[in-house]
């Protein structure tokens, strides 16, 4: 008769039972192994996330520091502009205030040379009128020449202007030498 070898087919059904376990087996490994990847990939992707948050704020921080620091900078630049106005400005002012103050004191210097030279004028004048009156001649005007003995004036400084001893001339003398006291 023919029929199944018994041996052969428990063999073979032996060998497929083992391969069941180990494909089960594997299986399970296997599907581990999914459960566990698939783990990593979520907690990956959970990182990818915050990195992706984190990459977000430090580029809106930066935006927002690039943005705060040209504002700053336009107003740094800004004020240092209204401050350099100013300095001009007043430099400026100052120069005008300095050409009127030297327009004045040049106005003042011609004053004081004119008022000076009327009062050598009057001075003049007066020594010229005082020579006629006292002399009978004016020093502008030729002397005679005489031969006469020589006499000094002095002419001593003091603190009110120059003092002039005039006791040793005679009303019609001029002396023929003058000393200044520098003897």
């Amino acid at each position: 008769m023919r029929g199944y070898a018994v041996e052969e087919v428990d063999a073979f059904l032996q060998r497929i039972a083992d391969e069941m376990e180990k494909i089960i087996s594997d299986n399970t490994k296997l599907r581990d192994q999914v459960k566990s990847l698939e783990s990593s990939i979520a907690e990956y992707r959970r990182m990818e996330k915050n990195l992706e948050r984190t990459l977000m704020t430090a580029q809106r921080a930066a935006d927002d520091l690039k943005i705060a620091s040209e504002e700053k900078q336009k107003s740094l630049l800004h004020e240092a502009e209204l401050r350099s106005e100013e300095i001009v400005n007043e430099a400026r002012r100052r120069r005008d205030e300095l050409k009127h103050e030297i327009i004045a004191l040049r106005q003042q210097h011609k004053g004081a040379l004119v008022n000076f030279r009327a009062f050598l004028e009057t001075q003049l004048r007066m020594l010229n009128e005082t020579e006629d009156s006292v002399f009978g001649y004016s020093v502008s005007e030729p002397v005679a020449e005489q031969p006469k003995e020589t006499r000094k004036l002095i002419v001593e400084p003091e603190p009110g202007g120059l003092n002039l001893n005039m006791n040793e001339f005679d009303d019609r003398e001029l002396p023929d030498e003058l000393d200044l006291g520098q003897n």
